[in-house]
């Protein structure tokens, strides 16, 4: 009885993902205009997108922005990562390169909480006064105005959204939803004031949204098959494992095309960072899913670019 429960739980949470997420297929929001030219920043997570499946997707749009990197998240699934990131602890690469790798030179730093240890601040790093709350506080105690939009169910947690102006969390929803979502507040709120957006977008996590038909069936208990201590089984890894890699890379590919419409509305004056909370095992060494640890789980991609296209990583 119990299993069957659980599959029929299962099967309710998927008809509510499809409803939220097939609910807007088109952005129509108007381009956001700005009276100054001092920096905005938006931060994007894809969330569960290993590093390996955003550099094997085909993402021109990405691509003409600048290089996805290699990164390590601080955390293995959405919640605790999304708390380092609001404290300025972001995914950091290996190379020495500045707002990447916060030794180097931090991008968002919190007095009092994980200040980097090496560099000057840069003229994009903001110098966030100590606060008991997290950086979005400290943005708009400087003047930002802060929305937000995430589709993972950590976002219906108030530790994660309650300091900003503006958040709004439907699990699953599209990434069209999302985007309209966010350029209709900024083109209200934003006009004068510079602002940090934030979108956690769902597709590259289970059940993979955009992937074929038969996605129920194969991405809802992929879970299921996580055993301790952990076994390889070199079919099921091939068969299963190959199907739900292979959906996040056409996830990740989808991502692209909404995120080339995104940049189109954003001011030039934009500096983006694009990460992933954590990444995603498909069976290797006998992993499953998130929440454990395991490379693959830990390696995250990671950018760092102006929408103006100028180079992202020097300073103005």
């Amino acid at each position: 009885m119990s299993s069957f429960l659980q599959t029929i739980k299962k099967q309710i949470r998927f008809w509510i993902n499809s409803y939220n997420f097939n609910k807007v297929t088109e952005i129509k929001e108007q381009k956001v205009f700005q009276n100054h030219q001092e920096l905005n920043y938006v931060l994007i997570t894809l969330d569960s997108c290993r590093y390996d499946s955003l550099l094997k997707a085909d993402t021109p749009i990405l691509d003409s922005y600048g290089k996805i990197y290699s990164a390590w998240t601080p955390a293995t699934y959405t919640l605790p990562a999304h708390i380092s990131f609001f404290t300025g602890i972001l995914p950091m690469v290996h190379e020495n390169i500045p707002y990447l790798n916060r030794f180097t030179k931090q991008l968002f730093k919190m007095h009092k909480a994980g200040a980097s240890l090496g560099g000057d601040s840069g003229l994009k790093t903001l110098n966030l006064q100590a606060s008991k709350k997290d950086m979005i506080h400290g943005l708009k105690k400087l003047g930002f105005y802060t929305v937000g939009s995430g589709a993972a169910n950590w976002f219906d947690k108030e530790i994660l959204v309650q300091n900003f102006d503006d958040f709004k969390y439907v699990r699953a929803q599209s990434a069209e939803a999302q985007v309209n979502y966010t350029i209709k507040k900024l083109f209200k709120n934003a006009n004068s004031k510079r602002f940090f957006s934030f979108i956690n977008f769902y597709e590259t996590h289970t059940p993979y949204m955009h992937y074929g038909k038969d996605r129920e069936e194969y991405s809802m208990n992929a879970r299921d098959h996580m055993l301790f201590p952990p076994q390889e089984d070199e079919q099921k890894k091939a068969e299963l494992g190959s199907k739900l890699h292979d959906a996040q890379i056409k996830a990740a590919e989808h991502l692209d095309s909404v995120l080339g419409k995104f940049f189109e509305l954003l001011p030039l004056n934009t500096l983006v960072i694009l990460t992933a909370d954590h990444g995603e095992a498909f069976g290797e060494d006998g992993f499953w899913g998130h929440g454990i640890y395991h490379p693959l789980v830990m390696n995250v991609p990671m950018m760092c670019f102006m929408i103006s296209r100028e180079k992202p990583l020097l300073d103005l």
